[in-house]
């Protein structure tokens, strides 16, 4: 609005509502003028959030699918996917064998019954305990 229709309808105003009425109708309007600024702004904020959001959210799925289509990352997911492969079948292989291992150890104890386990040496320590205990050392 250029100055003079601002000044045609203040002059209207004036007619029609008169001096004394005139400043409360000015500052009434002047808060609606305000409250309406007000909400028209939070708007435009919101929309501008949005939009920031919604254009942060192309740009990471953009680099999600850049990242995932680079064939170098691909490779190298590849190999560290066959190591971890090749890591669980070797750990699997070695649990198989201790488990068979432990298996044939516990036939073999089981498959003779009766005899007693008995290391083959027996330690320099253990026969000097045997010699102390002895009742020669009985005769004082």
């Amino acid at each position: 609005m250029s100055f003079w229709e601002l000044a045609l309808i203040a002059i209207i105003a004036l007619i029609v509502l008169g001096p004394e009425r005139l400043p409360k109708a000015a500052r009434t309007i002047g808060l609606w003028v305000g409250k309406a600024k007000h909400g028209f702004d939070s708007i435009k904020n919101e929309i501008d959030r949005e939009l920031k959001v919604k254009e942060l959210q192309e740009q990471l799925l953009a680099q999600k699918q850049e990242i995932e289509n680079n064939s170098e990352l691909k490779s190298i997911k590849e190999e560290l996917n066959d190591s971890v492969n090749s890591i669980h079948h070797q750990t699997n292989s070695l649990k198989n064998s201790v488990t068979d291992r432990k298996s044939s150890v516990e036939k073999q104890i089981s498959d003779t019954p009766g005899q007693a386990y008995q290391p083959a040496q027996t330690n320099d320590v253990e026969k000097k305990l045997d010699n102390d205990s002895s009742p020669q050392d009985d005769k004082t």
